[in-house]
Parts: C-alpha cells; structure tokens; sequence
C-alpha cells in the first residue's frame, strides 16, 4: 500500500485530490491512510464500514471535487508520469474517455498489456470491452467526473469480478468522446493463481450466472446481448474449470456444463481439448493435467526470473 501511495505522491501532475477510502480494514490501512492524509494537504482519508469495492468506489466518486477521475488499487503502483500525460491528453482531445495501456506483473515477471481499441467510437469500444480486447479496468481510464451523474453510473453492489467492466459497459452505450494514449503507466500485480486454490462453491456459481444476467439485461437494447450472453457463459465455465475441483465430481460437472456452447477460438489446443473432455464426463482428469502443467509453468517462471 505505501508502494501505491508514493507512487501517487511522486507524479509530475500537481494539481490533483487524493482520496483514500478505508472500507472497514481491519489491517493496519486506516493508520496509514491517516498518515498520509497527514503529510500531504491532497489526501483525504475517509473512513466508513465495510461495505465492498462497488460500495468503496460510490463513496469515492459522491466525495470528488476533480474534473476527471481515476482509481488506483492500493496493491498497485503507478509510473510518475500517468496524471500529466493522461490529463494533456484529456485537454487536447477534449475527451470524455481517455484510455491507456497497462503493465501486467505477477511475482516472477512483467508484460506489457495493449488496450488499443477497434475505433474510438463508443460502440466499438463497448464491443472490446465484451470481447476481452479491452479491460474493463478503470485504473487505465480517466473519465470525466460529471458522466457518472450525467449517466447515472453506479458501481453494482454484491458484484464482485466484473464492477468495472459493467459500469464501463453502461458508460459506454452513451456517445462519449474517447482518447486513447498507446503507453502503459498502471503496474497491476497479479497474485491470485499462484496456487490455484481460489475459493469456489455453490454461492460462486450462481453469482456468476446472475452477472451474466446483469450484463445481458444492460445490454439487451443493443446489438451486443447474444454476444454478451456468450462471453459470460464461458466466464462461468471457465471459473467452475479452474476452480471448482473440490466441489465438483466429473459426473457433477457433466450435469452441469454438457451443454454450453463455448467459444474457444482464442483458445490453445491443449485448453480446447481438455475444456471438451470436461464437459464429456472427465473433469477431475482433465483438472488433473491441467494442473500439473500450470505448476510446471510456475517453476519456468520462478527459474527464468532468477536468470535475469
């Protein structure tokens, strides 16, 4: 969290607020928060009980007084030159959007993360973010703050995966003005699948299928429903794979995923392949080479990253 902190601290952009939302931590957050608020007048510390990033994010956006706003995730960093670059551009396309690039770090290693859009026009950026081609992230989005009551944007509460690319989708079935800066500033580190033993159970499934209900009612007045229904089919197969062999048996999985109709065209064979025999009756099989794999891969990187 001071990584993220200092980082905000060193940009070359002066003129900016800072608020730091504390959603009920239980750590040693609110302290440093109140630390920081202290030494430097653009930081404000708020306090306030637990209620979820999407409620985090509301309390957020109901305190700003900017004329454009960004969030950063306290296990992230930022390069220094984010907030002048981001802005110049805002200023000189008079933009409603200004979207960037992003770096992508694990322990091991970092790689560079295009976002580069089809067009700047809102419905095909609204098409990528769907697709995948765009993240949904809104630390690589600088928005004009007055959109979010313009738009009536809110941050879905109870969801919890998908916040930011539901209310980007919902920003974007206006007609926006958008930038885009082909840089990557954001550092997002990526700890999750180290292990691979993210927690899942009956509650993560039905969760899934109600955001992909979510997204399919927002998206049901344009051409993108069907399309969305897919790619949130294959998000709900795609966690239940990963994550679900301790609750599902092969037969159990069967019963259940048999009949999605999944898009893997931007799939490796080797995922295809097992996805396919998954769904046939050999789930705990194919989970079972998957994850020798994946583990095989973790020792590269951990072995790759001692030789640089």
């Amino acid at each position: 969290m001071r990584k993220c902190l200092d980082s905000i601290l060193a940009q070359t952009f002066q003129d900016y607020e800072c608020l730091l939302i504390d959603d009920g931590s239980k750590d040693n957050s609110p302290a440093i928060c109140d630390e920081y608020a202290a030494k430097d007048s653009r930081f404000t510390a708020y306090h306030k009980p637990n209620g979820g990033l999407s409620d985090a994010r509301n309390y957020g956006i109901e305190r700003a007084q900017g004329d454009y706003t960004i969030f950063f995730d306290p296990d992230d960093w930022v390069d220094a030159d984010c907030l002048t670059d981001m802005y110049a551009k805002a200023q000189e396309t008079d933009a409603d959007m200004v979207m960037c690039d992003l770096y992508y770090n694990d322990p091991y290693r970092q790689s560079y993360c295009k976002q580069e859009p089809t067009s700047l026009d809102h419905n095909d950026v609204l098409k990528d973010l769907i697709v995948g081609k765009v993240y949904g992230f809104t630390v690589t989005k600088l928005i004009r703050r007055s959109l979010y009551q313009l738009y009536d944007l809110h941050y879905p509460l109870g969801m919890y995966g998908c916040e930011d690319q539901y209310t980007m989708c919902k920003l974007l079935k206006n007609e926006i003005k958008i930038a885009y800066l082909p840089k990557a500033y954001y550092h997002y580190m990526h700890f999750g699948s180290e292990t691979q033993s993210r927690r899942y159970d009956e509650n993560t499934y039905q969760h899934d299928v109600r955001i992909r209900d979510m997204f399919v009612e927002l998206l049901y007045n344009t051409p993108y429903k069907l399309l969305a229904y897919e790619k949130k089919s294959f998000a709900i197969f795609y966690r239940a794979f990963h994550f679900g062999s301790q609750m599902y048996t092969s037969r159990s999985f069967k019963e259940r995923f048999s009949t999605y109709q999944l898009d893997l065209s931007n799939e490796m064979k080797l995922m295809k392949l097992l996805y396919g025999i998954s769904q046939k009756g050999h789930y705990q099989f194919a989970w079972s080479i998957f994850l020798v794999l994946f583990q095989m891969k973790q020792i590269v990187k951990r072995i790759n990253s001692h030789r640089v």
